[in-house]
C-alpha cells in the first residue's frame, strides 16, 4: 500500500497524488452514469493536475478533504472519496464519492470507502454530523446511503433541470451518536463475513 490514511479489508485511502491525474481525467470522458449531476465531465489531465495541487496548498482551510481509494491488494486507484463544506466549529460535513470504474460499482467497495470517510470525519475530525445528497434519480446512490446508516433528512425540489425536466435532490444525514451504533453492527457483519471466508 503506499501512503495509506485508513484500511479496511478491500481498500484504502490514501493522499492523492498528481500522477493520478491522467488516469481521473480519462475515466470523466467515458462515465456511463449520466444521472451523476450532468454526466460526463471533459476533464483534462492539467484541470485534475491542478485541482490535485490546490487540495495540498488549501488543505485544511478551504473545508474540503479528497482522498484515493485504493485496492489493497495491487494498489489501483478505483475511486475518490471525501468531505466537503467541513466546518469545524459546528462539526459538519458533507460527503462525496465517485467510483470512476464501472467494474468495481454494485460490489461493496463504496460502501467500504465510506466506512472510512466516515471514521475518519467523526473519530479523527470529531464532526458531529455528516449530510450526503443526491440527484433523484440516483437510486444506487441512495440505496448505498440507507445500507451505511444514513436517514432521509429532505428533498431540495426542482433544483436542477436536465433532459428538458425538473429534479428534485434527495438529503441524507447522519448523526455521530447513530454512527457509533452503526459501525459496531457492520464490523461485526465484517468479521462474522472473514470467518466465514476462512472456514
Amino acid at each position: 500500500m503506499k501512503n495509506p490514511v485508513l484500511v479496511s479489508e478491500r481498500v484504502y485511502l490514501r493522499p492523492f497524488e498528481v500522477d493520478d491525474a491522467k488516469e481521473l481525467a480519462e475515466a470523466s470522458h467515458y462515465e456511463t452514469d449520466t444521472f451523476m449531476e450532468r454526466g460526463r465531465d471533459l476533464g483534462s489531465p492539467l484541470a485534475f493536475e491542478n485541482y490535485i495541487k490546490e487540495l495540498y496548498e488549501k488543505q485544511p482551510t478551504d473545508g474540503e478533504i479528497q482522498f484515493a481509494v485504493c485496492l489493497t491488494e495491487n494498489d489501483e486507484c478505483i475511486g475518490m472519496i471525501g468531505l466537503e463544506f467541513v466546518d469545524l466549529i459546528n462539526g459538519v460535513a458533507e460527503t462525496g464519492s465517485w467510483f470512476h470504474n464501472p467494474e468495481y460499482r454494485n460490489k461493496g467497495y463504496g460502501t467500504e470507502a465510506k466506512h472510512l470517510i466516515l471514521e475518519y470525519a467523526f473519530h479523527r475530525l470529531h464532526l458531529e454530523r455528516i449530510i450526503s445528497i443526491v440527484f433523484e434519480p440516483n437510486t444506487r446512490s441512495a440505496a448505498a446511503l440507507a445500507k451505511q446508516g444514513y436517514k432521509p433528512a429532505g428533498r431540495l425540489k426542482y433544483d436542477d433541470l436536465k433532459d428538458g425536466r425538473y429534479q428534485d435532490l434527495l438529503v441524507f444525514d447522519l448523526l455521530r451518536e447513530d454512527w457509533l451504533s452503526y459501525r459496531e453492527q457492520w464490523r461485526a457483519e465484517q468479521e462474522r463475513r472473514k470467518q466465514e471466508l476462512q472456514a
